[in-house]
């Protein structure tokens, strides 16, 4: 019996050895590098043309008075609102509806000019946000400049605005569009 138990603790004995002193394993190899990740909500290059083109377009459509292409490039319940510091530090909040952006456009006599740069464009599904730096002349007069805030809304493969914030500041409270005055 002592021979078998012998024999059992010998065998026993050799299997943990040989477990615990296997020959050295090769390293694994490093994981396959991956992409970097793509930040959360932005947007692919498609859309980020297709979201820019509305407001391109709704700027043109400024300075050629074009109320029928702002009609078609807002929807009709848009909120639009600027906000204003005027020179004393008075703050103001002033809205407006798409009928008066509309009738201000339509009856300028000037050209309206406003160029956007540097715009940021965010996107989760169907809704997209743009937050860009812009300057405003009539004719060839600065007006002001700012920041404008564009939600837009993708219904039936279209981008509409339906909200567009403003501020109203006077230089040098903000940048004017890196190419200077408009040509």
């Amino acid at each position: 019996m002592r021979r078998v138990a012998s024999a059992i603790a010998a065998v026993l004995a050799a299997t943990t050895l040989a477990t615990c002193t296997s020959p050295a394993e090769e390293p694994a190899p490093p994981p396959p590098e991956q992409p970097a990740p793509t930040p959360r909500h932005l947007p692919s290059d498609e859309d980020r043309a297709a979201i820019l083109s509305v407001v391109q377009s709704l700027f043109d459509a400024l300075a050629e008075r074009d109320g029928e292409t702002l009609r078609a490039l807002l929807h009709p319940d848009v909120v639009m609102r600027s906000v204003e510091v005027a020179g004393d530090g008075e703050r103001s909040i002033a809205t407006s509806t798409l009928g008066d952006l509309v009738a201000r456009v339509e009856g300028s006599e000037e050209v309206l000019t406003e160029r956007m740069f540097d715009p940021e464009v965010r996107i989760s599904g169907d809704l997209a946000m743009v937050w860009t730096p812009y300057d405003f002349y009539v004719g060839d007069t600065l007006s002001h400049c700012g920041a404008d805030v564009l939600v837009l809304v993708r219904e039936d493969d279209t981008w509409r605005v339906t909200g567009l914030s403003w501020t109203r500041q006077q230089p040098p409270a903000c940048e004017l569009h890196p190419d200077g005055p408009p040509a």
